[in-house]
Parts: structure tokens; C-alpha cells; sequence
């Protein structure tokens, strides 16, 4: 045999060799000696020396789905850094913990009065986090929403993922919050974030209110109807209510048709203006039998005028907490190529004025038997 097959054959084996030896290393764990995290919650500890207290909320796997069968496991450790305090969790438990499919992240709400930066930086730095993991604050702190266990759970951490997921309930009075939009809200100039607020019910959790923050902490927290009305405004939401009253008569118009647009501009004088119209169509949920019939007009002229004061009010409440989380900034800088358009929307917000006109139309009264 030639000295150049021998070399040939010897190449091959050593290529082969390369290729499987990865393949044959320690880094792979079984699925069975892992422990998947399904939420985390961050809070303040009130320890100067470890400032950080670290929740995790682990999933056991059960043969069983049914509700009220799930169960979990809760670790939390205080530490100096949350990566330490993750590092360190991983001696209190017999398996690796795994990341991967963490989807929710709660952070307490006097960690979020103070900084959020620390912890948002975390979990956008960490490879193995879901940028589309949901991020909220909890009250009055991550560990008590984490150690709750609703009755209708069939796994871990389902409740929390079907409240702020697609798959689940859908309310007008939720308003999730992903990883990835939150970063890009603390970034990006011309938007400031906001964060669901989760409260510990009988049962579960509510979760009808939104805190809206700068770019480090809540400066605002809006009640369920406000809660309501900003998702009205920012994202048309339909499935939602408006409501007024008439003659003594509460009126409750369920929305099938919404249409927000609206315009900033420069008056003469310097100071800015936003004009906003808000085409609503609908169908009365609660009323009067002879409301469409002898009252239609009356009504919509009502309710149009409850929607545009409504409007204003929390305009103007959002303007005064100093933040933008309807995105009025990024808007008037596409709209105006000036290089210095940022730094002049900041001279027109705090005295901007709100000009606010609806237009209502009933399209039903409901079935009436």
C-alpha cells in the first residue's frame, strides 16, 4: 500500500474523529434531571448588603393535567446581583435549572417605583431568556404573585400565561408587556414603557390596571377604566365598552368598530397641539328597551361627549405624570425631519394642548325578546 493512501485513509479517520467528538461530550443534561423555571420574580430585599431577593417558581412534571393538580416548586435566595442569586439557587435544588422556558417575569412593585434598569438589562442580556417572555409588576411583591397557586392551574405557571397570552382570556382591561418592547421603550426616544399591574386574588390574580413608567420607574398607575381607555386609544381595541348615562339610565355600548387618528402640529404662538378624532361603532348592551327607537341621536351626542372628556382627562393625567407611553414623541419625530425634532417635542408636551372630537354610532339595541 502507497504511503499516499495510507495518509488518505488517515485524514478520514482523523475528520470523523472531529466531527463526533462534540457530539460525545458532557454538555447535553437529560430532560429528566432538569428543572424548567416558568416564571421569576425580582424584588427589593431591604438589605443594603443584598439588595436583590430572587424568586423562582420551578415546574414538576405530573402524569396529571387536570386542574387543581399542578404542582411547583419555590426557591428564592437574597443576593448582591440577580445572576448571583440564579447561581446560587442552582445549590438549593438537585437538578439543573433551565431557563428556556421562563415566560413571565414579575417584578415587585417597590423594586419598580425605584429602578427597573438593573433588572431589564439582566434579562435582555441573557442568552438563554425568551425576548417574547412577558414582563409585569406585582403587588405587593413578585415572591407573594409567584407563590400562588389558582385552583383551575393544569400546569405550572398556565394561569399567568393564558391572562397575558393570545390563547387565553381577552380583556380590554389587560395590557401585556413583552421583554423585547419593553428594552425598546427604555431606548428608543419619543416613548416611554408600561407595565400590567398583577394583583393576588381569592382565586388567582387581577390584573385590570397599568402602571406607566419613564424610562426607570412607575410614575403613574391607572384605574381599570383608564386601564380600558388607553388600550381604546393606543391599540382600537374592539370587545370593549363605553358607557355614560341617560335620564337616570346607565347606558352601556359594547364596541364592534373604533378608529383613533390624530395629528401634532405647531400653533403660531409655539405651543403645540394634538388633534385627535375617534369614530365609535356599536351595539347597546344595556339600556333602555325604546333607547334606539325614540333616543338614538340624544344617546350617541351623550355618549360622544363622555368619550372626548374622558379622553382629555387622561391625556392630560399622563401629561402631567411626565411620561409618553402612547408614543406622541416618536410620532411628531417622524413628522418633522429637523435633527432637532426630539429636543422640540420636549419643549411642546408639557404644555400641549389636547383637542379631542368623537363620533358615535349606534348600529343596535341588542336583541330585545
Amino acid at each position: 500500500m502507497s504511503i499516499y493512501k495510507i495518509s488518505a485513509r488517515f485524514l478520514c479517520l482523523l475528520l470523523a474523529f472531529v466531527i463526533l467528538v462534540p457530539t460525545t461530550g458532557c454538555g447535553f443534561i437529560d430532560i429528566d434531571k432538569r428543572f424548567f423555571v416558568v416564571a421569576i420574580a425580582i424584588d427589593k430585599s431591604g438589605n443594603e448588603k443584598k439588595p436583590y431577593r430572587v424568586t423562582i417558581r420551578l415546574s414538576i412534571p405530573s402524569s396529571k393535567t387536570e386542574p387543581g393538580m399542578e404542582k411547583s416548586q419555590i426557591e428564592t435566595i437574597d443576593a448582591k446581583e440577580i445572576s448571583e442569586g440564579l447561581r446560587i439557587l442552582k445549590s438549593h435544588v438537585d437538578k439543573e435549572i433551565d431557563l428556556g422556558h421562563c415566560k413571565v417575569f414579575v417584578l415587585g412593585d417597590e423594586l419598580a417605583r425605584d429602578d427597573i434598569t438593573s433588572a431589564t438589562e439582566w434579562m435582555i442580556r441573557r442568552r438563554d431568556i425568551q425576548s417574547s417572555a412577558f414582563v409585569a409588576v406585582g403587588y405587593p411583591d413578585g415572591m407573594s404573585i409567584l407563590k400562588k397557586m389558582p385552583l383551575s392551574e393544569r400546569y405550572s405557571g398556565n394561569t399567568l400565561f393564558l391572562t397575558f397570552g393570545s390563547d387565553g382570556t381577552k380583556s380590554s382591561f389587560i395590557r401585556p408587556e413583552k421583554l423585547f418592547d419593553l428594552f425598546r421603550r427604555i431606548n428608543e426616544n419619543g416613548m416611554d414603557p408600561y407595565l400590567p399591574l398583577i394583583r393576588v386574588s381569592k382565586n388567582g390574580y387581577e390584573v385590570d390596571q397599568l402602571n406607566l413608567l419613564d424610562k426607570k420607574r412607575i410614575r403613574l398607575l391607572l384605574s381599570p377604566d383608564e386601564t380600558q381607555l388607553f388600550n381604546q386609544i393606543d391599540k382600537e381595541t374592539i370587545n370593549s365598552t363605553f358607557k355614560t348615562t341617560y335620564k337616570d339610565n346607565s347606558v352601556m355600548l359594547a364596541v364592534t368598530d373604533l378608529r383613533v387618528q390624530y395629528k401634532i402640529q405647531r400653533l403660531p404662538d409655539g405651543r403645540g397641539k394634538l388633534s385627535m378624532h375617534i369614530h365609535i361603532g356599536g351595539t347597546i348592551e344595556e339600556g333602555p328597551s325604546d333607547i334606539l327607537s325614540l333616543h338614538s341621536e340624544e344617546v350617541e351626542r351623550k355618549l360622544g361627549q363622555d368619550v372626548e372628556k374622558n379622553t382629555i382627562k387622561l391625556l392630560k393625567r399622563i401629561q402631567r405624570a411626565g411620561v409618553d407611553p402612547l408614543h406622541f414623541g416618536l410620532r411628531y419625530r417622524a413628522t418633522h425631519k429637523s435633527s432637532t425634532a426630539f429636543e422640540e417635542w420636549q419643549e411642546l408636551y408639557p404644555t400641549l394642548q389636547f383637542d379631542v372630537h368623537s363620533t358615535v354610532r349606534i348600529q343596535s339595541a341588542g336583541r330585545i325578546h
